[in-house]
């Protein structure tokens, strides 16, 4: 828009006149916006002045700690620790598909993991490899690691092979000739195997044993001292869901007990006989502390003095004990 002369000429004047007097004009200001300025940039100055001082000034409430600190303490008193704190950190080997409660707190778990656990194997859960603990989201990892030595599983799951089977029906096979000059073949009789004197290597040469079907029953073997029952074998973990495998087993297999290791419960310690998958720390522990206070034992039978040896543990716990 164009300006008219009048305009043109107060601007002239306006430019012509000092620069103080300029600056003077453009803040002329009558008394209420003075004072309304004069509010509002204190208010801008106090506002400035609180958040400076809450942000890099003040400093912390130890109250606010205190409270913080007393909320902690009074969550970590509802939490039920008290049998958990009371029982030792004692790894020992163990099959987490089979062990109780109480053991569960002997490897350094809490109420609350073992509950998780109780609740996957109510479901129908199994741990077939030692990384089916590790991927239980109620573990955390450096437990695991802790754990690991002692999980009496395998690394991983192998699939039986058959081609053991075939290679004996090859190898004891033996040709004959029929009356009508027919080639036929003749079985020969199996010969059983010793199952507390066997390898690996003798076990899969049998019809139906695979390496991991021979593997868990040596590695099993060891750690009872042998086998005093071809029943037994239902314990292997690769053939506790397997009964048509441990009945054919059952029909290759001999048992010398005399090759059974038994163990001096008047000389053991704790760890030797809790080492044993019958006993473990829930009946080593009492047994060993009921010999020190009635004394030696002077038949394998006195051992059910003691209360948690029932009758269940002792007649599968008594064919390792020797008082000799």
């Amino acid at each position: 828009m164009a300006r008219t002369p009048d305009s043109r000429r107060a601007h002239n004047e306006f430019a012509r006149r000092p620069v103080k007097e300029q600056v003077k004009e453009l803040l002329a200001m009558h008394t209420a916006e003075r004072r309304g300025t004069i509010i509002m940039i204190l208010v801008l100055c106090g506002l400035s002045a609180w958040v400076i001082y809450e942000q890099w000034l003040r400093e912390p409430d130890v109250a606010d700690l205190a409270a913080i600190e007393k909320e902690m303490q009074a969550w970590m008193a509802q939490q039920d620790t008290s049998d958990f704190a009371a029982v030792p950190v004692e790894p020992f080997p163990f099959d987490p598909n089979t062990i109780d409660r109480r053991q569960w707190k002997q490897l350094g778990l809490t109420d609350r993991q073992i509950d998780g656990l109780e609740r996957y194997k109510a479901k129908g859960g199994r741990f077939r490899t030692k990384g089916d603990l590790a991927r239980m989201y109620t573990i955390e990892s450096e437990q695991y690691e802790r754990l690991k030595p002692f999980i009496l599983l395998p690394d991983t799951l192998q699939r039986t092979s058959f081609v053991q089977h075939e290679r004996f029906q090859r190898d004891t096979a033996r040709r004959t000739w029929s009356e009508r000059g027919e080639r036929t073949f003749v079985r020969e009789p199996l010969r059983k195997v010793e199952v507390n004197t066997a390898d690996t290597t003798m076990l899969v040469a049998l019809p139906g044993i695979g390496p991991s079907f021979a593997r868990g029953i040596v590695k099993y073997r060891e750690s009872l001292g042998g086998y005093h029952s071809l029943d037994q074998l239902a314990e292997v973990f690769v053939l506790q869901d397997k009964p048509d495998a441990v009945a054919r087993l059952k029909e290759m297999l001999v048992i010398d007990t005399l090759m059974v290791r038994r163990i001096h419960i008047n000389a053991c310690t704790v760890e030797e006989l809790a080492a044993h998958p019958y006993a473990r720390w829930r009946i080593a522990k009492p047994l060993i502390a009921y010999r020190g206070t009635h004394g030696p034992f002077r038949h394998v039978a006195d051992v059910k003095g003691c209360a948690l040896v029932t009758e269940e543990v002792f007649r599968k716990l008594a064919p390792y004990l020797s008082v000799e």
